[in-house]
């Protein structure tokens, strides 16, 4: 039988996870079926090695690969690097400077080994009560430097900004614009819905640099790609891959893309979809 997909990429939160960070019995079975096709599974996720490995472990497939920060990090579940793209130090500063000037609280995440360093200044007062919780959560991996504009060590994965949803579109454009096209800003937006992640990497990042990367090593075409995701940082893996496949419980605007539009991340959609075109007898 000819293999029609030849690598599966999959986002975590919000598409394989349920929405309690949970990866059900019938997702985890179809996607063992679909490794049995002779597929390689990658899981595309815009969080850090460390945070996601935990989660895709439920999977229970040991040769799943794993692309953590949109796809700065690749690696094995055991943690060796296959591929990194990080942001030049000198573009890093000037990111910061930019972001603080807008009245940002920058957080930038620096090295490959699996457990990612989080620089930050002392941000005192500015922070509001999330932002003090999602630190509060890494205070493991934190380190407090005077000017992370002056302080950076070196070249870094990427700076990652707390921002308001409905300015989140606009004040990505306004990094782009400044930093004449050397950052890609990638959006997630949170499931509050309030606010937003604005992550700013190499401008070559995104979650279609890693399927790129294993395309051209496994010598195998977009159209033997299929991407499944729910998030706006799911969008340049989703266009890249021959078929594309959004969750129920995406965006709008993600849904009105001309992506299949698959279940919700709680109704088991990423089994729906696999089922539907890797393993039915005459999938499409």
């Amino acid at each position: 039988m000819m293999i029609k997909y030849k690598l599966i990429a999959l986002d975590i939160d919000g598409t394989l996870a349920d929405s309690n960070g949970r990866i059900t019995t019938r997702t985890k079975e179809v996607l063992h079926r679909v490794t049995q096709t002779g597929a390689t599974i990658v899981v595309a996720t815009g969080r850090r090695f460390f945070t996601a490995k935990p989660r895709v472990l439920q999977l229970e497939l040991p040769g799943v690969l794993l692309a953590a920060h949109n796809g700065a990090i690749l690696k094995r579940l055991d943690g060796e690097l296959l591929h990194h793209q990080l942001l030049p130090c000198a573009v890093a500063e000037k990111v910061v400077q930019i972001a603080k000037e807008l009245g940002l609280c920058p957080v930038v995440f620096e090295g490959t080994q699996d457990e990612a360093n989080l620089l930050v200044e002392d941000y005192r007062d500015q922070l509001d009560d999330w932002q003090r919780g999602y630190l509060q959560e890494n205070q493991a991996h934190l380190k407090r430097v005077d000017d992370l504009a002056a302080d950076l060590p070196g070249d870094v994965i990427e700076i990652i900004c707390v921002v308001p949803t409905e300015a989140a579109h606009e004040i990505a454009a306004t990094f782009q614009t400044r930093l004449d096209g050397q950052v890609k800003p990638i959006l997630v937006i949170l499931s509050n819905g309030h606010l937003a992640f604005l992550g700013l990497s190499h401008a070559t990042v995104g979650k279609d640099l890693p399927l790129r990367y294993l395309a051209k090593q496994m010598e195998i075409h977009p159209s033997e790609i299929l991407a499944v995701g729910d998030n706006y940082n799911d969008l340049d893996m989703l266009q890249f891959a021959g078929t594309g496949v959004v969750m129920e419980n995406a965006d709008d605007s993600l849904k009105q893309q001309g992506f299949y539009v698959t279940a919700s991340n709680d109704s088991d959609g990423v089994a729906a979809a696999l089922e539907r075109f890797v393993l039915a007898e005459d999938a499409v």
